[in-house]
């Protein structure tokens, strides 16, 4: 036999078995069923809200129940330790006062600088987890208007709120007396403080704030009446000549505020200048003409010197200085001013005698 007749005797006898296999047609016990399609998976919030059904719950349920009726007496024995069988306490303690809410033109000028006292009572449990340093009383004052205010306190006021076990017994004091007044903010000048004496041979030439204005905020009666704002003082005694440093703004009432704070105070100094008489200075002849003769009445003069007193306290005038120039001058007599040549910064205001009589004669003759 060759091989394709075994191949085809092998196809013969597989397919006989697969005949075998097939319901016959017609026959009662086998339904033909929907022909296979894609399968759609399950929408997520399907999944979600699907209720599990009982049967799944009894197989959980079947699982470990010694452990979950443990849980569940767990679990009840806390909550009626807790809510039933603990017996109730008081506790007082001190809360700070806080203004919550105000409108935005108006400022508190008075309330009661002491905490207020609160009692609670219940489970000493919920007690203690009270945190004292974090509880606070908060007053609602944006409806508030400018005068004194009467509020009643009371545990809304509390913040944070109070658990619902607990109870406020009492505060004490029940009521507050709080002052409201009407905001104000207006510019006003800077002026700068000096305390003390500059450094010996200085004084003041110069002193700027930096910025000259700033805003003042307050109680409207207190900001209307300033018509300036002092620095803190400034004392002259440490300043170099040319000195700046950031200076805090002075005190002006209670709830009264500056924006900026402080300024920025620049200060010059220059030198301090005095004046010093030199007497009986002699008076130079110069550039006199030749063949003639030459005398001035008087030789000598007084001369007043200003300058710094740091450089004019040792200065001595030198010789030739003080002169009077005959050039150019015929003989006879002549009414001369003397000119004084003096370094900077030093000048002459004053000369006793302002003109002298210069007397030019020739040699030799009368």
């Amino acid at each position: 036999m060759s091989a394709s007749e075994k191949i085809a005797l092998q196809a013969q006898r597989l397919a006989t078995r697969l005949r075998a296999l097939r319901p016959a047609p017609g026959d009662p016990s086998v339904e033909p069923g929907p022909p296979p399609g894609p399968t759609r998976p399950t929408p997520p919030w399907q999944r979600l809200l699907r209720l599990p059904r009982w049967r799944d719950l009894r197989a959980a349920l079947r699982q470990n129940p010694g452990l979950k009726l443990f849980s569940l007496l767990l679990a009840f024995f806390l909550w009626f330790s807790i809510n039933v069988s603990e017996r109730d306490a008081e506790s007082t303690f001190e809360v700070p006062i806080r203004v919550s809410r105000l409108a935005s033109d108006l400022i508190v000028t008075r309330m009661p600088n002491k905490p207020v006292e609160v009692t609670l009572r219940g489970p000493r449990t919920i007690l203690n987890g009270v945190k004292e340093d974090r509880t606070r009383l908060a007053l609602d004052l944006s409806n508030g208007a400018p005068g004194e205010m009467r509020i009643e306190l009371n545990s809304d006021m509390l913040r944070p709120e109070l658990p619902r076990r607990l109870k406020l017994l009492r505060l004490e004091p029940s009521r507050l007396r709080v002052q409201v007044e009407r905001l104000a903010r207006r510019r006003i000048p800077v002026k700068v403080d000096l305390a003390g004496t500059p450094p010996l041979g200085y004084t003041v030439a110069k002193v700027e704030a930096s910025p000259s204005e700033v805003e003042a905020s307050g109680p409207a009666g207190k900001v209307e009446d300033l018509k300036e704002i002092k620095t803190e003082p400034l004392d002259l005694r440490a300043v170099s000549p040319r000195f700046e440093r950031d200076v805090l703004l002075s005190w002006a009432g209670d709830f009264v505020s500056f924006m900026p704070d402080r300024v920025s105070v620049r200060v010059a100094l220059k030198e301090s200048e005095l004046s010093r008489k030199f007497e009986h200075v002699s008076v130079a002849l110069r550039n006199v003409p030749e063949g003639l003769a030459a005398q001035l009445t008087p030789p000598r003069v007084d001369l007043t010197v200003r300058g710094p007193a740091s450089y004019l306290n040792d200065y001595r005038i030198p010789d030739g200085r003080v002169y009077v120039d005959a050039a150019g001058l015929a003989p006879g007599s002549h009414r001369v001013t003397p000119h004084v040549d003096l370094p900077e910064p030093l000048e002459v205001p004053q000369r006793e005698p302002e003109v002298l009589t210069l007397q030019l004669t020739a040699k030799g003759g009368r």
